[in-house]
């Protein structure tokens, strides 16, 4: 009986631990299955990451403006705001054309390269046109009467100003030359002699600005250089006579006399009279030419913004207007404009005198003498184009590389052969005169 209870107990037993051995191993195997779907995805979850890396059917504005690097014809950035530049301009340049109306005409050329500013001039004589940047109605000045430049630059008006241009003035009058000048080497003699000859002779009249412009105080110096007040002759004597009006005009004015009297003699800068004459407009005739004396230098110079006056000009525009001028495209624009109409060029490019590639030693110290200024500012030859302390923002305007127009290749050449300065003494340009061949030889008279 023992045994039997005994054997029912192990029974019992194992059973009891079978049971709870397959509890333990139906637990394990649940726990494993509940905590495997959190570290191996499921196939249904796969493709959840696809839809959210593709683009977007409405580009973000990031996409729309931001191109990629890699892109093999990148989008440009877009042009400059459009913005209007407006020259103050004297009138000489402007009557023969050089500046918007000939073929090969500085605004065009400039507007075709940078079609976001609208270039425009306003024509004054060099006083006037300074006054008009001074109160703000031009954002820069082309001018050609360093005294007045001197002024505008000391006063606080104007900054970075750089040569362009030159040529001479001349004096032109009738054909038959009542007062004899005709190949005098000395204006002051000139001067003299038109002076002396008036007293007597009816026929001999005298024509002049007198507008404050760059001509007319050039005028007033040589006529000063000579021994008369220009005030007096204006006040005191009937052959002298006034129009007040630009150099086309008052050329007009000279050769049609007043009330249909004699034609009279003037001072003109070479460009306008050449303007006038060649399709006939007027008939005077040259009597002096191409002497020191009647040097004629034009400059830009731009507002300063600086001024509390002046905060609203344009003087990116106007920067990009001045290195336009002294760029080779600029220079050579410059110095063959007026060939296929004139036969020679109206100016005369500064940069390749400046830099050397014309090679012409005394041409280039008359201009320093007359044009340049030292620190105080006052005309000097010793001087620079532009004293430091008036350069504002000029990037490299003044470095060598405006100084080095090594492909240049004007074809224009100089027409006016002699040049003499005040003592009679002859330059000679060899020929052909062309800009790239401008070598040059003193020779006495």
């Amino acid at each position: 009986m023992k045994t039997v209870t005994k054997i029912v107990t192990v029974v019992l037993i194992v059973i009891i631990l079978a049971g709870i051995g397959a509890y333990a191993a139906y637990t394990y195997m649940q726990n494993t299955q509940n905590t495997q779907p959190s570290s191996t995805p499921t196939p249904s979850a796969s493709p959840s990451p696809i839809p959210t890396a593709s683009p977007s059917p409405s580009p973000s504005p990031t996409s729309s403006t931001s191109p990629s690097p890699t892109t093999a014809n990148p989008t440009p950035s877009p042009l400059p705001r459009p913005s209007t530049l407006t020259v103050a301009t004297t009138t000489s340049l402007h009557d023969t054309g050089l500046e918007d109306q000939g073929i090969g005409n500085l605004r065009t050329a400039f507007m075709a390269k940078y079609p976001w500013i609208t270039l425009n001039y306003v024509a004054l004589g060099t006083g006037a046109a300074i006054q008009a940047a001074q109160r703000g109605d031009a954002d820069m000045i082309l001018v050609h009467s360093p005294s007045q430049e001197v002024s505008f630059l000391s006063g606080g008006y104007g900054v970075d100003r750089k040569i362009i241009a030159y040529n001479f003035f001349v004096i032109v009058g009738p054909a038959n030359d009542p007062a004899g000048i005709s190949g005098l080497t000395n204006v002051s003699q000139a001067l003299i002699q038109i002076y002396n000859a008036a007293q007597t002779n009816s026929q001999i009249q005298w024509f002049t600005r007198n507008d404050g412009s760059g001509t007319a105080t050039a005028e007033s110096n040589l006529w000063k250089a000579a021994g008369y007040n220009y005030t007096l002759l204006l006040q005191q004597t009937s052959w002298f006579h006034a129009s007040g009006q630009g150099m086309g005009q008052t050329l007009l004015i000279a050769n049609n006399g007043i009330g249909g009297g004699a034609a009279g003699y003037i001072l003109s800068d070479m460009g306008t009279y050449l303007a006038y004459y060649t399709p006939g407009n007027i008939q005077l005739k040259i009597q002096i030419q191409a002497q020191k004396a009647l040097l004629n230098v034009y400059s830009a110079i731009i507002d300063n913004p600086q001024s509390a006056a002046l905060t609203g000009i344009n003087f990116n525009a106007a920067m990009t207007f001045v290195n336009f001028l002294v760029s080779d495209e600029g220079q050579q624009l410059i110095g063959n404009y007026g060939v296929t109409s004139y036969n020679q060029s109206l100016f005369t490019p500064f940069v390749p005198l400046a830099s050397g590639t014309v090679s012409n030693d005394t041409l280039l110290g008359w201009i320093k003498s007359y044009a340049y200024m030292n620190s105080t500012p006052a005309i000097s030859a010793s001087g620079t184009e532009c004293p430091s302390q008036y350069r504002y923002n000029a990037g490299d305007l003044y470095s060598p590389s405006y100084d080095a127009l090594a492909n240049m290749n004007l074809s224009a050449s100089i027409s006016l052969p002699n040049y003499y300065s005040t003592d009679s003494q002859q330059l000679t340009l060899a020929q052909p005169s062309t800009y790239s061949q401008g070598n040059v030889k003193l020779n006495k008279e």
